[in-house]
């Protein structure tokens, strides 16, 4: 049984001082925007399973309920509709949205940014809070960040979109920061957002894992240094270089690799490099040399990926040559071209460490026992449907590709945003999921790409936005994974360590063993009643911030019971 107790809805809009009225409101940012988008102080409130429920009737008598399954109650205002409140560690980027619609037209509107003042004169400068502009670009989550620029007019009853990120300084004092978001018009405010930033004493780390995008190369030492910076500050820790690449194929030129491994070096990255070019070598490269069962082709292969393994043995990182892609596509041959494809490669090149990019059930399992790491997306059945509909990203198939083959799972074009690149794949990660590649960084600004480049100019995505979002979650979650094994190591902090397992083993169990889940079976996360929320934090922060808020008090008392 589930009842509902409604209050006052809330009430938007707000007279200011310049006699403008507009509607300005922070937004979960794990929507897209939409023009009847409702602030997140409107989320309901729920609670699961309580034991009694009384109300009271628009006649004045009370009426209570045993048991039921769920109430939810819409709350009032209460005054803060106009506020962000963030908690971040430092280091960390944590963004909030806000929509702008004016009741009446505004002209020369612009939105800037104070500073973020703590306790005993601790500053977040304005410079780490960088407002930008939610454009429309190439559909839902494709939507581009741009900078303000100029100012500019607004129609009544327009509506307009912005992203709000802080970056929280590496030594930034932990405590209590607080600054605003003012709109201006004519260079008079006519609304603000507040800003309330807790920073936490949590020291985050890069997740064990490789998580990065495919990329291609700008031909431009000054872009490629500020993508793979850009990358970083993303969260990303390896890259998957695809397209516009050089291959010694008719030379001995390798130089472009090596300035690239060099660069990735530079830009900080731990994971090893996923060098995907070489799969062109199947595809188009070399064309006109036969077939892969041919010596000609044969031997000019060989020559081709032993002249890139040496330069990346120069760059002294682990690199991954990715060889193959999709040859499901290419239906029952394509099955048979990867197995002498794979097999060729582990006998003739037994010193370079191979994965393949796959997208079927018969590939991966005749490709992956000479491979070191499948990586491979959900599968489909090929056009003549011989792989009988199954699917790859869930428990069942990871653990039958490692029992039977031994490679290690890696997932690609396997999801961006926040669910993909953190919960979801923290839960694959159980059972043995060690990296995620994703399409695609910049592929010619066209619709696979997360960014928009010019030049040495970078605009990011929503979703890309959100994978940071993501990989976030996954530092948070594996950092309190790491406290738990320090706790039972030394024998200390039990009840801490015990509440902590059990909030890691209730949030696991949350979380789907089967991506098909929540592509086409409907399931959504956090589920709604997922009783790991606290229903007054879940309705201030959105479901994934109250998840990442458990996880935090979890972290921060099991600091202090192991101190």
């Amino acid at each position: 049984m589930i009842r509902r107790v409604l209050l006052p809805s809330l009430v938007l809009a707000a007279a200011i001082a310049a006699g403008a009225e507009l509607d300005l409101f922070v937004t979960d940012y794990n929507e897209n925007p939409k023009a009847d988008q409702k602030p997140l102080a409107a989320r309901p409130v729920t609670y699961g399973n309580p034991q009694e429920v009384t109300i009271k009737t628009s006649d004045g008598k009370s009426v209570s309920y045993k048991a039921p399954g769920s109430v939810t109650v819409q709350r009032a205002a209460e005054g803060a509709v106009r506020e962000a409140r963030l908690f971040a560690c430092p280091g960390e980027y944590e963004p909030f949205s806000f929509l702008l619609r004016p009741k009446q037209a505004l002209e020369e509107v612009f939105i800037v940014a104070s500073e973020l003042k703590g306790e005993g004169g601790a500053v977040i400068p304005p410079e780490n809070v960088v407002v930008t502009s939610v454009e429309r670009f190439l559909g839902e989550g494709r939507d581009i960040l741009m900078e303000l620029g100029r100012k500019w007019n607004m129609a009544a009853q327009s509506t307009e979109y912005f992203w709000c990120t802080v970056h929280v300084p590496p030594d930034a004092k932990p405590g209590t920061y607080k600054g605003e978001v003012t709109v201006t018009a004519k260079e008079g405010a006519v609304g603000s957002i507040a800003i309330v930033l807790e920073v936490l004493p949590i020291a985050l780390a890069d997740p064990p894992f490789a998580l990065g995008y495919n990329y291609s190369s700008p031909k431009d030492a000054k872009a490629l240094a500020v993508h793979l910076a850009d990358m970083r500050r993303h969260g990303m820790t390896c890259v998957a270089p695809l397209y516009n690449f050089h291959l010694p194929v008719h030379d001995a030129d390798t130089k472009e690799l090596g300035e690239f491994i060099a660069a990735y070096k530079r830009a900080g990255f731990p994971a090893p490099l996923f060098f995907a070019t070489p799969m062109n070598l199947q595809l188009s490269e070399l064309a006109g040399y036969g077939s892969e069962t041919t010596k000609r082709w044969q031997q000019k292969y060989i020559k081709t990926m032993k002249l890139l393994h040496a330069e990346a043995q120069k760059g002294g990182i682990p690199v991954l040559f990715s060889i193959g892609d999709e040859l499901t596509n290419k239906g029952i041959e394509g099955i048979k071209i990867a197995e002498n494809l794979g097999r060729f490669v582990w006998e003739e090149l037994p010193e370079i460490a191979a994965t393949s990019d796959m997208n079927g059930y018969m590939e991966v399992m005749a490709m992956a026992p000479y491979l070191s790491v499948a990586t491979f997306n959900n599968g489909w059945d090929g056009i003549d449907h011989h792989n009988k509909g199954r699917t790859l990203m869930n428990k069942a198939f990871i653990t039958e590709l490692q029992q039977k083959t031994g490679a290690i799972p890696w997932f690609v074009n396997a999801g961006t945003g926040r669910f993909p690149f953190g919960f979801f794949f923290w839960k694959m990660a159980k059972h043995g999921v060690r990296g995620k590649v994703e399409w695609y960084y910049n592929l010619r600004n066209e619709r696979g790409s997360v960014v928009r480049t010019h030049e040495d100019i970078v605009y990011p995505t929503l979703d890309y936005e959100r994978s940071r979002e993501g990989i976030d979650d996954l530092k948070y979650v594996c950092k309190l994974e790491s406290l738990v094994a320090a706790a039972r190591k030394a024998g200390k902090a039990e009840d801490g360590q015990k509440a902590a397992e059990a909030l890691l083993a209730k949030l696991a169990a949350g979380i789907q063993d089967d991506w098909s889940a929540y592509t086409s079976g409907g399931a959504k996360f956090p589920a709604d009643g997922f009783d790991l929320l606290d229903p007054e934090k879940a309705a201030a922060l959105g479901g994934f911030d109250a998840l990442r808020r458990a996880l935090a008090d979890q972290i921060l008392a099991l600091q202090s019971a192991l101190r």
